[in-house]
């Protein structure tokens, strides 16, 4: 029809590479009536190759070379529909976050750091191309798949439990746990997954990915090197947690924080000593919420730093107030939490603990600082670093929950605390159990003999009062002196006790 192409036509080239030629031309006649073709031709080699790139970039995670999120979502919706095409064939998505993988970048460098990924993402590659040699009557194979950072996930046709997904799950963390060398350093890697199960439920690809990271995050919380399949109490629990943390971001400034505070008892006298200062928050839809909910999404958003910074001025001002209005018969001291967040920036905690103080007009020694025991035990140089930046400002430091954590009793020698506070469990049976009164009269001697003054938590029985004032335990806080109570009622509290 007197034109011809455009044609592309693949050729080896002389030297052995392929090139793409792209063929274009048109009929011409000259004066002497003669046909012939007039042709283009274009070399797009370069064009296709840089085509084939887009392509895989598409769909392949730039450095580990595994599939990326685009291409997940694409196979785990093949999934999907399959499943609900044949009546339901079974699969899993296995959520894969790195458990402290931060501390590689942040010691060894982000070079190490995506070093690291590179040879995790091999090790799931060698799972699931293993898979498909080992399970030939399941339809696809499984796919790896890099979402970014350190998250991974694995789709596992052919599962048909949750105990079979468990069993591939405890065998990712086998494999993942052998040390991997990183610039010359031998570096052990675990990871936390999240497990979500095809329910033939007409879940989409998005919802499935979305239900196995929030298992994966409730792994997270209950330790590194876990594995949890996904149910939906997680997903209710994981959307009160959002709801509870954005309402947080307002809650001081809606006066919906309050400081109560618990007496804390001379165990010879019965007078109170000193208070200890605790969070409260009542939502006005919600109701309470427990601090044992709100105080660990607070360390984890950050929020916590503000909100222990406002805890410490107003216990401050409180204290103030209370001289001012009943003098010698206020609490001496008032006793303050501090959080891992907090202790992490220690300068800032020194600038906030001063001004607290000279906004009080308030003696140092009238300010205790409460430490737990597992903070102290995470970076012990550091915290005592801070620790004895705090003392040299003149306030009291009290080792909290003692008894929980990974200290000795000999490490109280190295720490500059003036307190240590015995956790309820060395104080719960001491009347019934001998074990429990042995080790609670050890404790309780050397915390003394140490020239500390010893705190018993959680007491709640007249018994348990005895039995301590016998060790020779100094003081007491619980319910059986007290509750935590709100400022104005602070004064009262251990007279209604004395009354009852």
């Amino acid at each position: 029809h007197g034109r011809f192409g455009p044609c592309e036509v693949q050729y080896r080239h002389q030297q052995g590479h392929l090139v793409n030629l792209v063929f274009s031309g048109v009929q011409v006649t000259d004066a002497q009536r003669r046909r012939f073709l007039w042709l283009n031709v274009q070399d797009v080699t370069s064009y296709r190759a840089l085509e084939r790139e887009l392509r895989l970039a598409a769909n392949q995670d730039r450095l580990t070379g595994m599939a990326n999120r685009t291409l997940l979502l694409r196979e785990l919706q093949a999934l999907v529909e399959q499943a609900q095409g044949d009546g339901g064939t079974p699969f899993a998505v296995l959520f894969l976050d790195l458990d402290r993988f931060k501390l590689v970048n942040d010691t060894l460098g982000h070079d190490a750091g995506d070093e690291l990924l590179c040879g995790i993402a091999g090790r799931l590659r060698n799972v699931a191309q293993a898979s498909a040699a080992n399970t030939a009557d399941v339809a696809a194979p499984w796919l790896a798949a890099r979402l970014g950072g350190d998250e991974f996930v694995l789709l596992v046709p052919g599962v048909a439990d949750e105990a079979a997904a468990c069993r591939v799950a405890q065998h990712l963390q086998a494999v993942l746990a052998a040390p991997y060398s990183v610039r010359q350093q031998s570096i052990h890697s675990s990871a936390s997954i999240g497990i979500a199960l095809w329910q033939g439920d007409g879940a989409s690809a998005e919802a499935l990915l979305r239900d196995a990271d929030i298992a994966m995050y409730e792994a997270k919380r209950r330790g590194r090197g876990n594995f949890v399949v996904y149910d939906q109490a997680m997903r209710a629990r994981l959307t009160r947690a959002m709801q509870l943390e954005g309402e947080l971001r307002h809650a001081v400034s809606r006066q919906q924080l309050q400081v109560a505070y618990q007496p804390i008892v001379d165990l010879e006298t019965g007078l109170m000593s000193a208070v200890e200062a605790l969070l409260r928050w009542t939502h006005p839809t919600l109701g309470a919420v427990p601090p044992a909910e709100f105080i660990p999404l607070a360390e984890e958003s950050g929020q916590i730093v503000a909100l222990g910074e406002w805890v410490l001025r107003q216990s401050c001002l409180q204290w103030a107030a209370w001289q001012q209005q009943h003098g010698a018969a206020a609490p001496a001291m008032v006793s303050v939490n501090l959080s891992r967040v907090q202790l992490a920036v220690g300068p800032r905690l020194l600038e906030t603990v001063q001004a607290a103080l000279a906004a009080a007009t308030m003696p140092p020694a009238a300010l205790q600082l409460e430490i737990t025991e597992r903070e102290v035990m995470k970076d012990p140089a550091a915290a005592r670093a801070l620790m004895l930046a705090l003392a040299g400002l003149g306030v009291r430091l009290a080792m909290d929950d003692f008894g929980t954590g990974t200290s000795s009793l000999a490490c109280l020698r190295d720490y500059p605390f003036h307190t240590i506070k015995i956790h309820r469990s060395f104080v719960t049976g001491l009347s019934q159990d001998p074990h429990v009164l042995a080790v609670a009269h050890a404790t309780v001697s050397v915390i003394e003999n140490l020239g500390m003054a010893s705190v018993a938590e959680g007491i709640e029985d007249p018994s348990e009062v005895a039995t301590l004032q016998a060790l020779g335990c100094r003081y007491g806080q619980g319910l059986w002196f007290a509750p935590a109570v709100p400022a104005d009622q602070v004064m009262g509290a251990l007279a209604r006790h004395a009354a009852g």
